[in-house]
């Protein structure tokens, strides 16, 4: 019997191929296959016509994958290497831009309509902070850009990285 490593990972339904044929970049193969349907019933407020609770259900999905891949195999240290690098490459998500934009909106209002017993020192504080929701605006902005990079990057590295790995086989 040969000597195996195993691995056991949990992906969303929607990305179970892509994640198989990943994972056999690495050389692993797929063992088992496991559907997660996890049901769970929390109580509510008390109804309206009686004393019975109310109930809620809460369902969750995923996929539970069980790899493995033969000590044996050639270069395995190395495709160990690669695959810790590849796995560990970051992917920043960018902040959203919701509520600067939302506030400053709220506050481009203010300035619009100002308090008419002081129209001056209502639209000048409103102006004031629609200036800083705008600096907010543009802060995020510039971090979404920098994300964005970032997962650049990181994705010409897993391709330079697969590169390598296939140059290994």
């Amino acid at each position: 019997m040969e000597r195996t490593e195993s691995l056991v990972v949990q992906v969303a339904p929607s990305y179970e191929n892509a994640k198989i044929q990943q994972m056999e970049q690495f050389g692993w193969s797929l063992q088992g296959r496991q559907e997660i349907h996890e049901e769970g019933d929390a109580e509510g407020a008390p109804s309206i016509f009686g004393d019975t609770y109310v109930i809620k259900t809460k369902v969750s999905h995923y996929v539970k994958l069980h790899f493995v891949r033969p000590l044996s195999t050639a270069n395995l240290d190395r495709i160990k290497q690669i695959e810790a690098e590849y796995f560990s490459l970051p992917f920043p998500n960018g902040p959203s831009l919701k509520w600067p934009i939302g506030l400053g909106a709220f506050f481009l209002l203010g300035v619009i309509i100002g308090n008419p017993q002081d129209p001056v020192t209502a639209r000048l504080f409103f102006a004031v902070l629609t200036a800083l929701c705008g600096f907010w605006v543009y802060r995020r902005i510039q971090k979404r850009n920098s994300a964005k990079s970032a997962c650049e990057a990181s994705f010409a590295r897993r391709q330079e990285l697969l590169t390598q790995l296939g140059r290994l086989e």
